[in-house]
């Protein structure tokens, strides 16, 4: 039995509290690897991907149709205003005026954008020097 501050303890409270102190070290063992192997397998991922052409392109493509997937509308909705809006303009589709703006990304006929000119906001920071009020 261990004696502490008037306290007896017995082989039950001594048993629990040693458990205790047991699964805390194991606990704090288990986290340091995890972290470290963790580390050491971000790392070889990192060193695979910068040397391995092939499988730095395999994964590109499998982002990209996991980004591709998760947006289906997106790119064919795009696709449907800028050809509503070459047709809004008159050209037939296929045409050669009809391609050119396509290239130059024309999607919206209805108001040509004028370009934004942006200001700076006007300084509340007073210099002291002379001639300057």
């Amino acid at each position: 039995m261990i004696v502490g501050y008037g306290h007896v303890m017995s082989f039950a409270e001594t048993y629990r509290e040693e458990r205790l102190i047991n699964r805390r070290s194991r606990a704090r063992k288990a986290r340091i690897a995890g972290r470290v192997i963790g580390f050491g397998l971000t790392a070889c991922l990192m060193v695979a991907l910068r040397t391995d052409p092939q499988l730095r392109a395999m994964v590109q493509d499998v982002t990209m149709a996991a980004v591709g997937a998760s947006m289906p509308d997106s790119a064919g909705q795009t696709a449907n205003a800028q050809s509503d809006a070459i047709r809004a303009l008159g050209y037939a589709q296929g045409s050669d005026e009809a391609r050119a703006l396509e290239t130059l990304g024309i999607s919206d006929s209805a108001a040509p954008q004028q370009p934004t000119t942006a200001r700076m906001p006007q300084s509340r920071v007073k210099i002291n020097r002379p001639g300057s009020g």
